[in-house]
Order: structure tokens, then C-alpha cells, then sequence
């Protein structure tokens, strides 16, 4: 009995596990040790998740329908992307000047990360490739364990 256990000891503790444990290593490293990042990121993705909701369901909740935000607790992008419009459809004549953007605006810039300006979008990006790469090793290290050992 003690012969089969030190058996499946010895093949667990193959080849195959120097190279998990630097995936380990790898996993920990990338994602472990830098905390103030990884907080900004989880919370950049929390922000993501939730206006995604909020896109998916838009035509159901009349909050986003009808709301707007003031240009004045936004970003000077806001007004002058205000007065684009205004000017492409021709509505300086016929409406007053509006200092307030819709609330759709809003949350599919904050989904898009055009909110945070030119560096959102690449941070974004960034935060996607994190992501995938922690998935893929994931992934990689429950196949290397559960080929190692019968669950």
C-alpha cells in the first residue's frame, strides 16, 4: 500500500510540475504583488460590468432614457461634444442652449473608457489582456492538476 502512495507521489512530482510551478509563480507574481493595481483594475471592472448592465437593459429603465447630467460635473469633452451635435443638426436656431448631456452619453463612455479620456481606452485594453492572460493560466493550471490527480 505505502509502495502505491509513494507512486503517485513520485509521478505527481514529474516533469510536468517544474513547469506549473513557474505558471504558478508567473500567476502570482503578475497579479498578486501589485495590489494598488490590481484594485484600480478590479474596480475599472466593476465599473464596466455595471454599465454593461445598464446598456443591456437601457430601453427598460427610464432613468437613462430620460436623464441627463450636467456639463458642468463632466469633462469640457461633454459640452463641446454637445455643441458638435447641436451644430450638425442644425438646432442652435430653433432650441435653447443646453448645458446637460444625456445619461446614455455617460455610461457608454464609461463603458468604453473614453470617459477617463485618450489613456482610457488603453487601459481598458490593458485591463482585457490581464484578464485573458489570467484566465488562459488559470485555465492551464486546472488542466495540469486535474491530469495530475483523479478528482
Amino acid at each position: 500500500m505505502t509502495a502505491a502512495v509513494d507512486t503517485r507521489r513520485a509521478n505527481s512530482r514529474g516533469s510536468g510540475t517544474k513547469g506549473m510551478r513557474t505558471w504558478r509563480k508567473f500567476h502570482r507574481f503578475s497579479f498578486g504583488y501589485f495590489k494598488f493595481i490590481s484594485l484600480i483594475t478590479a474596480f475599472m471592472m466593476v465599473v464596466i460590468a455595471l454599465t454593461g448592465i445598464l446598456l443591456t437593459h437601457q430601453d427598460d429603465l427610464r432613468v437613462i432614457q430620460n436623464s441627463r447630467l450636467s456639463t458642468n460635473i463632466l469633462p469640457d469633452e461633454y459640452q463641446e461634444r454637445l455643441n458638435e451635435t447641436r451644430e450638425r443638426q442644425q438646432l442652435d436656431d430653433i432650441l435653447p442652449r443646453e448645458t446637460s448631456v444625456p445619461l446614455k452619453w455617460v455610461i457608454l463612455d464609461l463603458h468604453t473608457g473614453d470617459f477617463w479620456g485618450s489613456w482610457g481606452r488603453w487601459y481598458y485594453d490593458l485591463i482585457a489582456v490581464a484578464f485573458m492572460s489570467l484566465a488562459f493560466t488559470g485555465f492551464y493550471m486546472y488542466w495540469k492538476i486535474r491530469k495530475n490527480h483523479r478528482f
